[in-house]
């Protein structure tokens, strides 16, 4: 769908998100790296405390097991799609697709964070305020830093890797289910 709206406009998926070859360096990626752990580690222990009372606060149905063939096609597949589709959306197309500068960091912010709240869908506010307060750091973040810089490597890599941790633990959970038996009596 992205790259048929930078079609539409008569453009590209690269020009969408303003990737520029050998721009990025080795030192952006690392500290964005850095970054996404940090902030998206700390957003969700900040989140957990406010909402729950406890630091780290960590939900185990995040990482439930799942079929193991499952797991290992969501690990082959997630980490990169979500990093091209979810950058691209909200930092291509709202960051720099709205003029105002402030909106263009809120609105983006606000509709990436709200997209997480219901992964896993659970019909409990105190669950989906708590996921938004997690990922709202993270995301005000990620839209400062492409708006200032706009070079959206070193986010999608972060993104990736951070989702890479994510699909590492669903696939140790699915493979082996004594393994979150135990991360839940934790």
């Amino acid at each position: 769908m992205l790259v048929l709206l930078a079609r539409c406009s008569k453009g590209s998926y690269r020009e969408l998100i303003r990737y520029e070859k050998g721009r990025t360096t080795k030192k952006q990626i690392v500290r964005m790296v850095l970054l996404i752990f940090l902030v998206g580690m700390g957003g969700m222990y900040l989140a957990g405390f406010i909402c729950y009372g406890d630091i780290p606060y960590l939900p185990s149905m995040m990482i439930a097991p799942i079929h193991p063939a499952l797991a290992i096609i969501n690990a082959l597949v997630l980490p990169v799609s979500t990093a091209i589709a979810e950058d691209a959306l909200y930092l291509g197309c709202g960051v720099n697709g709205i003029r105002n500068k402030y909106a263009a960091v809120i609105l983006p912010a606000f509709f990436f964070a709200l997209q997480h709240c219901f992964i896993p869908t659970l019909p409990d506010v105190r669950y989906i305020v708590y996921r938004f307060l997690s990922f709202l750091p993270l995301t005000v973040l990620l839209c400062i830093d492409y708006q200032k810089k706009r070079d959206p490597v070193p986010i999608m890599i972060g993104h990736a890797l951070i989702d890479v941790a994510t699909v590492t633990w669903i696939i140790a959970t699915s493979l082996a289910p004594g393994f979150y038996e135990m991360m839940c009596s934790l």
